[in-house]
């Protein structure tokens, strides 16, 4: 899962006078308790995957891990999909698209993304991507009734989910854009406050609140929006809350009820961050966005990730193959542990962890461990723990490592976790299985600048 806590200021070069206080500060366009909310999702996920199970014996907590390591996958490949299945959007095709994205992209301080037009009946827009570039993706059977006020809200609400990091996270739960039940109940309280951030940036970046209003009305109800009086829309909001019974079918979906959408947005353009954040965003970004600290050719000591990241990255990668592996194990913890050399607590821990076990019953879980790291970082350059630490891969040069370089890397790695040179290089930025294979573990976040 995505560090909550990572700024604006994490999703490459941008202009740091208007980005940096979008989301943080007094003047946060974050709807309060957003992050809370991601928490508290994540801390009782298991709780209610456990209750699901109860309904549904056939989900899994390895099911629900592999489905967040299959969109990580998945996003990796996703751009060429679109390139081979949707309309990529430049000068030529569709002029008024990339002229929309582009003034605001400008406006946000952010780099342009590419946009993508495909034929989806079920999601009229959505961002997706883990780093730059981001993608963002407009179904065909929407844009037909969209006016250009409307089609820059959504835009804008798109860009808005990149700057606030949620499609870091929301592209793993589901790379497509769609919802996903399962998903939905374990993140839902957490995904309907982004979609209510987002809003918020669509409306500080349109002329007119009607533009807003009318694209909620046509993505919602999609051909008929046109036809449907707000107003009448607005009173059916009452008949939810004098029976709150009917608001059960909210609480497990991934986006608000338009009622209540409307109603949000109607309460915050009444108020006066509203009114400063459209004067801020009425005009293009002053400064350009230039990287504020340019790395040099070769990668530095310095800039390698440190170690509390190298183990975190590990550590998560290891707990995705143990729930991914959940068949019993027959761990043997070598001679010491029989010996009582190795405490009580740490044997606890190992026997919930079945992929640390080093031993000759652990070699095969050791093995599984470094070719799903290898097959990852050949593909996307990081592993799924790789992503929740924001660190990623690179050749000396900064340049991606090629398939071969990727594989060689693990194969080194697992020989060195076998001998005590292992050791020597634990503690170093740069470890000897970096070394042979001309690579380094660096941080996203500086390699995108």
């Amino acid at each position: 899962m995505p560090n909550p806590s990572l700024g604006p200021g994490a999703f490459g070069s941008q202009d740091p006078t208007r980005v940096a206080d979008l989301f943080s500060g007094p003047d946060s366009l974050r709807v309060p308790g957003e992050r809370r909310w991601l928490w508290v999702c994540v801390l009782f996920a298991p709780t209610v995957l456990g209750l699901i199970r109860l309904v549904f014996p056939s989900v899994s907590l390895s099911e629900f891990v592999l489905l967040i390591a299959g969109g990580l996958v998945f996003v990796s490949i996703g751009r060429g999909r679109l390139l081979g299945s949707s309309i990529r959007i430049e000068g030529r095709q569709f002029p008024d698209i990339e002229e929309i994205t582009r003034s605001l992209a400008a406006r946000l301080g952010i780099p342009e993304p590419q946009v993508f037009v495909r034929d989806d009946p079920f999601v009229p827009i959505a961002a997706v991507g883990i780093g730059d570039p981001y993608a963002l993706m407009i179904s065909s059977q929407y844009y037909e009734h969209l006016r250009r006020g409307e089609l820059q809200f959504l835009i804008a609400r798109e860009l808005g989910h990149i700057v606030a990091g949620h499609t870091r996270l929301t592209s793993l739960l589901s790379a497509s854009g769609r919802e996903n039940p399962v998903i939905a109940l374990v993140f839902g309280a957490w995904l309907r406050r982004t979609e209510l951030t987002a809003d918020r940036v669509g409306y500080a970046c349109v002329d007119d609140i009607e533009d807003a209003l009318g694209a909620i009305s046509i993505t919602t109800f999609h051909a008929i929006g046109r036809r449907v009086d707000m107003r009448v829309l607005a009173e059916q909001r009452s008949d939810l809350h004098a029976e709150p019974a009917l608001r059960l079918g909210e609480w497990i979906a991934g986006v608000p009820y338009a009622t209540n959408r409307l109603a949000a947005l109607h309460a915050f353009a009444a108020q006066p961050l509203a009114q400063r954040w459209r004067a801020r965003l009425a005009r293009p970004a002053e400064v350009p966005f230039e990287p504020t600290d340019e790395p040099g050719t070769i990668v530095t000591r310095r800039e390698c990730a440190p170690l509390v990241r190298r183990c975190s990255a590990a550590l998560l990668d290891l707990m995705v193959l143990t729930a991914i592996f959940q068949t019993p194990f027959d761990i043997t913890i070598n001679k010491a542990a029989a010996n009582g050399e190795i405490p009580k607590a740490v044997q606890t821990f190992i026997s919930h962890f079945p992929g640390i076990a080093v031993d000759v019953n652990g070699l095969p879980v050791l093995a599984g461990f470094f070719l799903y790291s290898a097959i990852l970082v050949a593909l996307v350059g990081q592993t799924l723990g790789m992503t929740v630490m924001d660190v990623r891969v690179v050749r000396t040069d900064w340049g991606r490592p090629t398939i071969l370089q990727a594989i060689w890397r693990y194969v080194v790695a697992f020989v060195c976790s076998a001998t005590a040179v292992a050791l020597v290089g634990f503690f170093t930025r740069v470890h000897p299985h970096d070394r042979l294979s001309r690579t380094r573990l660096v941080r996203a976040r500086r390699l995108r600048t």
